[in-house]
């Protein structure tokens, strides 16, 4: 599969920077996690890793900058978030 590169609007940065300026936390979808997880009304944020893998740098700081985003890393995990998406 060819990958583009990420197209953004001309009136983006303006736009975030206003959203940041009054409080929102706004982050860029290339810097998230692997997936964005909908189920019913609820949207959660996953990062997949193996046993092992470890959180990068950049993923480490969007979680110290508020971002909640859930670390999956086994069938288990998947069936805790379906528990927690029906809370």
């Amino acid at each position: 599969m060819r990958r583009y590169a990420n197209r953004r609007d001309a009136n983006e940065p303006a736009l975030v920077e206003a959203a940041r300026a009054i409080g929102f936390k706004v982050f860029y979808t290339s810097e998230l996690g692997d997936l964005v997880v909908q189920f019913g009304d609820r949207t959660e944020l996953w990062e997949c890793k193996t046993a092992t893998g470890t959180l990068t740098e950049a993923q480490c700081r969007l979680r110290q900058a508020g971002l909640k985003a859930y670390t999956i890393r086994t069938m288990d995990d998947v069936l805790e978030a379906k528990r927690r998406f029906l809370k």
